[in-house]
């Protein structure tokens, strides 16, 4: 595969050989068939002249005489039509939150989820698919159209980089506009740490709503799974600005990891519930880890 390397990578997103070759070696898969622009890799339920036999019909007039199957007219003495899966391309669609809070942890959740995109998107164009990346805080941000050579890759990795992380994160109004300007429902992975507002389970259901393929990635830094914090503080909302004065000993690091836990609870179970594949990282875990040994558990990447 013929990507590009550190140079062409933007900012801080850069992959070594070593990792690349990994990368060739995984295939995105969807669980689903979709429908593309092009012939692609993925077999679709549309009946067409792919490769793979899908069915028999009986022959209607006008039907081309080379797809007869004459074994069976000369068993049955009738003619049957061999019906084949059209293989097409699958559109993946990489969506990131760039919200404020997306700013915590170091290396910052943004940065996690952005590498994650990246290489997500390598994969995805190394198997000849379509790959469009968007953002969103308290609305749908940039975005780059759905792109297939893999020559493209710099551009893709460039507009990554080149993301602004700040705002307010809306979920259901971002993720509703991501709908209405996607033409071509595909596999649509959401990377975000899922936190603050109050409307994911709106946004996961209306990717659902529009015929997507849905899988989400929580990313959370360590921080916040387990935060070093002791004594008075005031802590501060990064995306609303509001302050907070607090005491932190123990009993409140309880009650804080046990309403976390709650929250990711409630947003596994919501995924499950909904058939969306649920995938959590720690930014303490290396991001080619989570890709080449997380994600590959899971039913998209084999």
């Amino acid at each position: 595969m013929n990507m590009p390397n550190a140079a062409a990578a933007g900012a801080g997103i850069v992959f070594d050989d070593e990792f690349l070759r990994k990368l060739e070696r995984l295939e995105l898969l969807a669980r689903k068939m979709f429908r593309g622009l092009l012939r692609g890799e993925h077999a679709t339920p549309r009946r067409g002249r792919g490769l793979e036999f899908s069915d028999f019909r009986h022959y209607r007039p006008g039907d081309d005489f080379r797809h007869i199957d004459w074994n069976v007219y000369s068993r049955l003495d009738q003619l049957f039509l061999k019906l084949h899966a059209s293989e097409e391309d699958l559109t993946l669609h990489l969506v990131v939150d760039a919200s404020a809070s997306m700013r915590f942890g170091m290396p910052s959740k943004f940065d996690h989820a952005r590498k994650l995109a990246a290489a997500l998107a390598c994969i995805a164009l190394h198997n000849l698919d379509r790959v469009g990346v968007g953002a969103f805080a308290a609305s749908l941000g940039a975005s780059l159209p759905p792109i297939k050579a893999r020559h493209h890759m710099s551009r893709l990795l460039e507009f990554l980089g080149d993301l602004p992380c700040a705002g307010e994160s809306c979920f259901g109004t971002a993720l509703r506009e991501f709908t209405a300007r996607t033409r071509n429902p595909g596999l649509a992975i959401l990377i975000s740490d899922l936190l603050g507002a109050e409307d994911v389970e709106d946004g996961i259901e209306a990717l659902l709503y529009s015929g997507h393929e849905v899988a989400v990635i929580q990313v959370l830094a360590e921080e916040e799974i387990d935060p070093p914090l002791d004594g008075a503080l005031r802590l501060v909302d990064a995306e609303s600005g509001r302050e907070l004065d607090v005491t932190v000993d123990r009993e409140l690091r309880r009650l804080y990891r046990l309403q976390l836990d709650r929250r990711l609870q409630r947003i596994e179970s919501f995924c499950r519930r909904r058939g969306v594949e649920y995938l959590r990282a720690s930014t303490a875990i290396a991001f080619e880890d989570v890709v080449l040994k997380y994600l590959r558990q899971g039913a998209h990447l084999r």
